[in-house]
């Protein structure tokens, strides 16, 4: 090994990511403070990422990388959103999408199953055919259709996806209303239905129960049903 390794150094400088960072939260603060933003918020927990991946779960993550502007931030937002949205919906053995899955795959059998132009698995792209549909659905309430379609049509990824959904946007509009996913609840709604946490009472010797068996396997098919909506990278 040649040189004198008393003389090399390594600085790590996180300023330009810490910039970057605040730029994006200053710009979500802004957006929140001009447009009401709470009756899309179904997670209130946001974390910025700079140079990290977008994703909804398991914490709402938002990166640099789909924060050029205003616009295309806020659209990226209500998308993680609307994540959240199915997940809320959803139960522990109940996905929204399901009822009107088969649905969308004879309406669209021929769909691209990987990025760029479908999502990242076949059951990803069906899935992002709702997601991308109420992603552009709230976008447009908060600032009219115009700009919410400029933003769908110049994504890096999804395309057949957002060129769908703009294509057929009333059809698939039918669709979900019929299945209850339009218009959206008010996150407050969820929080309501739960109500409070029975209290259990205290019991002095608690009775030892034989757990249950578990259930029969599900037969295995292509579609492959998540609880609540399923979750996603982006």
């Amino acid at each position: 090994m040649g040189g004198d390794e008393k003389e090399y150094r390594v600085v790590i400088d996180l300023e330009h990511a810490e910039r970057e960072a605040e730029r994006v939260a200053s710009m979500l603060a802004s957006l929140r403070q001009r447009h009401d933003l709470t009756r899309f918020e179904f997670t209130r927990l946001v974390r910025i990422q700079p140079a990290g991946a977008t994703r909804s779960h398991p914490i709402l993550t938002l990166g640099t990388r789909f924060a050029e502007t205003e616009d295309l931030l806020l659209s990226t937002y209500l998308h993680e959103q609307m994540h959240w949205f199915l997940w809320r919906l959803g139960g522990p053995d109940h996905d929204p999408v399901t009822p009107f899955f088969d649905e969308l795959v004879r309406r669209y059998p021929k769909a691209p199953i990987s990025l760029p132009d479908g999502a990242r698995s076949y059951e990803q792209t069906y899935l992002h055919l709702v997601v991308c549909w109420l992603e552009v659905a709230a976008t447009t309430e908060l600032i009219g259709r115009e700009r919410a379609e400029a933003v769908a049509r110049s994504p890096w990824g999804y395309r057949w996806i957002y060129r769908t959904v703009l294509a057929d946007f009333e059809p698939l509009g039918e669709l979900l209303r019929a299945n209850g996913l339009w218009p959206l609840p008010h996150p407050a709604d969820f929080e309501a239905a739960a109500g409070p946490k029975p209290r259990k009472k205290a019991s002095a010797a608690p009775r030892r129960t034989k757990p249950a068996a578990p259930p029969p396997p599900a037969p295995r098919s292509r579609r492959k049903p998540r609880a609540r909506g399923g979750r996603s990278a982006g």
